[in-house]
């Protein structure tokens, strides 16, 4: 399916390695921030035609609080992303997330993912989202977090499985959470504009529109902010950083990345539109 990216309830981080998060019970899931200006990253991969950053954890880190392994982050043969969750050797897991080296800005982020997430374990967290790791006080997004993540926050029983979110998600009206029926490979893409968001989740098969969703800036909620540091990020992780001892490694595949910039009026266009304002009045 296709989807406008920008979003994902996380758990705000205030930079640094170890980022302090707001606790949040299952109902309201923490967010997948991640501090990744300050984390070492082992070395980068080539990915839908960008070099995008691996993240590596000397220790545990934001969210989760997680291991990080670069190593877990791989291209195939034929293009494909894979994120994996995997045992480590201390005996816990270590988890996988890759991120674009600058900001991309305004316009139409968009992820292709091949594998079904509708059966995920419900500790695990697929997140695509923007990060800024310094963030501006400022703003009513201080780090320009916009998320979708494919998450049960650690609920089996629950019905939904995947949201957008404005952060801080907190607020009214900053999240929209949804289900993805059956095993969908899926496409998901979000579009930021000096307006608002909007995503759309659609099934990679058929096209068929599972979801969508728009978000405005209003008085109440504040501005959305302009960009700035923020970058692209795809990861999986472990909410509470726990999976049954007995469980499986974990993978997700996403088939590509692209982005589209914001399309804006042409000089041309502008003066005619001057033109015509002009020429309408008394």
């Amino acid at each position: 399916m296709t989807v406008m990216l920008m979003g994902c309830g996380h758990r705000l981080g205030d930079g640094g390695i170890i980022v302090t998060a707001y606790s949040a019970p299952p109902s309201q899931p923490a967010a997948a921030s991640s501090p990744t200006v300050a984390a070492a990253y082992s070395s980068s991969v080539r990915f839908s035609g960008r070099d995008w950053n691996t993240r590596t954890s000397t220790g545990v880190e934001e969210p989760g609080p997680n291991h990080w392994d670069g190593s877990l982050a791989t291209v195939d043969e034929q293009g494909k992303l894979h994120l994996k969750i995997s045992n480590n050797k201390e005996g816990g897991w270590s988890c996988a997330e890759v991120f674009l080296p600058s900001s991309l800005g305004y316009g139409t982020y968009t992820v292709r993912v091949s594998s079904p997430t509708n059966d995920l374990h419900e500790n695990v967290v697929f997140g695509l989202f923007t990060y800024a790791d310094v963030a501006q006080s400022e703003l009513s997004n201080p780090h320009r977090e916009f998320d979708v993540e494919v998450a049960k926050w650690g609920v089996a029983s629950d019905s939904t499985n995947t949201q957008y979110a404005v952060q801080p998600y907190q607020l009214p009206g900053q999240r929209l959470r949804f289900t993805v029926p059956g095993p969908e490979a899926t496409v998901h893409a979000m579009t930021w504009s000096p307006n608002g968001l909007s995503w759309t989740s659609t099934s990679a098969s058929s096209g068929a529109l599972l979801q969508s969703w728009s978000f405005k800036s209003t008085t109440e909620v504040g501005a959305v902010p302009p960009p700035g540091t923020e970058v692209f990020h795809i990861n999986l992780w472990l909410y509470e950083a726990s999976l049954p001892e007995d469980h499986a490694d974990v993978e997700i595949v996403v088939n590509s990345f692209s982005f589209q910039p914001l399309k804006t009026p042409s000089r041309k266009l502008l003066s005619l539109q001057h033109h015509r304002h002009r020429s309408a009045a008394p």
